[in-house]
């Protein structure tokens, strides 16, 4: 059973599609990234949460878009390079920022895992809209 977001509602607007929310999600979490970069350069202390929450964050949009590409019979090769580039980052965040560098991440590599994400979200942008 195929998932179908698309139908018209009663006011006969379309509904947004699985992959435009994961687009959405995913530009939100990028937003948390950007906060957390602001608040590195100020010199503020990010609290751990944030951090959790930007990577649990996203994984539920890489789920998202997962069951987005899966539940299409014509799903286009760029969403499937999207997942991909989203799966880099966030096996990258994870690695870097939770076991090899907890405390304080060299800024290279903060620079290195927002440019995925940007590469990312531009990838799914051109299938989302």
């Amino acid at each position: 059973q195929k998932l179908d977001l698309t139908q018209a509602n009663s006011y006969g607007e379309s509904a947004m599609t699985l992959t435009q929310i994961a687009f959405l999600l995913f530009a939100a979490i990028a937003a948390g990234g950007l906060l957390m970069v602001a608040m590195i350069f100020k010199k503020m202390q990010i609290p751990s949460f944030l951090g959790a929450m930007h990577g649990l964050g996203g994984l539920a949009a890489a789920a998202v878009l997962l069951v987005a590409n899966l539940s299409s019979d014509a799903t286009p090769e760029r969403a499937w390079w999207a997942l991909g580039v989203f799966a880099a980052g966030l096996a990258g965040g994870f690695l870097f920022f939770r076991v090899l560098f907890p405390r304080a991440a060299p800024m290279l590599l903060v620079a290195g895992h927002g440019s995925i994400a940007a590469l990312g979200l531009y990838l799914l942008y051109g299938v989302a809209f």
